[in-house]
């Protein structure tokens, strides 16, 4: 009875037609015959109706005014099954754990900014309007976007929508609240080294690991003669990848405190994680178990709770408040942008540090004892008489 792309025999009276409009698939029936001469008819009119959808005047009851469709038919798909639809087709594309928080934030702002509202109804006022009353960083913000503008782009694209109200959206805000950067002292620190797991907290403290690589780090990683570690790898929900950035995959120097605490965890193994849950004997799944293990360990060192991502902010703060080279110390942490470390520790240790500034003056006051370094107070008056002259 004949077949083309779209359009089919239905049934001996009728011929379907199958085309896409505002994101959903629809299947209309056309009460003719399929001959030969009718099925052409059928082509023609579908490649009819593509054009006036791509051109944005197709109308659906002028085609087909007996269907529900065209009585019922709104300004495209339900936000919420549009945003689903999006993170699902990422799935061969990204790795698992980064879908489910694009499909965890999908569900987010369906039910801000509702999800029986259709793609088409979402105007750039209501997307501001909801953005203004999230109490959220801009950068969460703009992580959180990600779905929504990816699910609108591809709305674009597939003519679903004429325009795009994200297109060139910038989320701002006055005042972007910093993480704030709150280490353990190093009595704390010994509180919790006698506490449940106590090498485990010593050894992320002073190797400055990111979680995910601390749960990676394998036995055949560690050359206990060297006092150093190779960063590989990262697990997070239970599946290996890369470390965070290019710089992330590193040699770590063992100070003698992470060389003791990981040699009393590791013992004689040769192979396996390093770092094992006491619970089931394996490697750590995910960080938010090992978090809710180090929340026990405060309680029973009594130490005031901070999430554990500040035992590697105690790491940085150490190294630095210490005189360390700052490179060395964001290297050994993974860091590839020395600009970005400076940033994030440099005003805090300003502040904790009340001798900064006193190697300067030491060393300046020791160059006119004798040493066949200029004296810079001489140099400073030297200075000042010739700008006075010129």
């Amino acid at each position: 009875m004949g077949r083309g792309p779209g359009v089919r025999a239905a049934s001996e009276t009728s011929i379907q037609i199958d085309f896409r409009y505002k994101g959903v698939r629809c299947r209309e029936r056309i009460a003719l015959p399929p001959t030969p001469a009718n099925l052409k008819y059928a082509k023609r009119l579908k490649a009819t109706i593509e054009h006036e959808i791509a051109t944005g005047t197709f109308e659906y009851s002028k085609h087909f005014p007996e269907s529900p469709r065209a009585r019922g038919i709104r300004k495209g798909t339900p936000l919420r099954t549009a945003l689903l639809s999006y993170c699902e087709s990422l799935e061969t594309e990204l790795q698992p754990e980064t879908v489910e928080e694009y499909t965890h934030d999908a569900e987010i702002i369906a039910s801000g900014l509702g999800k029986d509202k259709t793609l088409g109804e979402l105007g750039r006022q209501d997307i501001r309007l909801w953005v203004s009353k999230l109490e959220l960083s801009k950068k969460r913000i703009d992580n959180l976007l990600i779905p929504l503008r990816g699910t609108f782009a591809r709305a674009l694209e597939d003519s679903e929508i004429q325009t795009n109200p994200l297109e060139g959206f910038r989320v701002r805000r006055t005042e972007q609240p910093r993480e704030t950067i709150d280490p353990f002292t190093p009595q704390e620190l010994a509180a919790l080294s006698a506490a449940e797991l106590g090498d485990v907290w010593v050894a992320w403290a002073w190797t400055g690991l990111r979680s995910g690589e601390l749960i990676g780090l394998e036995c055949g990683d560690v050359d206990v003669e060297g006092a150093r570690m190779h960063v590989r790898r990262a697990v997070r929900v239970g599946r290996e990848k890369a470390p965070k950035t290019k710089s992330g995959e590193r040699t770590v120097q063992l100070l003698p405190a992470a060389l003791a605490a990981i040699q009393n965890i590791k013992g004689t193994r040769e192979a396996g994680p390093v770092f094992l849950n006491p619970n089931t004997g394996e490697r750590w799944h995910e960080d938010r178990a090992l978090a809710r293990a180090f929340r026990r360990a405060c309680t029973q060192a009594k130490v005031r709770y901070r999430y554990p991502y500040q035992l590697r902010h105690t790491y940085a703060s150490m190294a630095l408040s210490s005189g360390e080279n700052p490179a060395w110390a964001a290297k050994q942490m993974g860091h590839n942008d020395l600009q970005m470390f400076f940033r994030v520790y440099a005003k805090w240790i300003a502040e904790l540090d009340p001798t900064a500034g006193s190697k300067m003056v030491e060393r300046f006051n020791a160059v006119t004892n004798g040493k066949t370094e200029p004296d810079p107070a001489r140099y400073c008056a030297v200075l000042v008489k010739s700008r006075r002259r010129a």
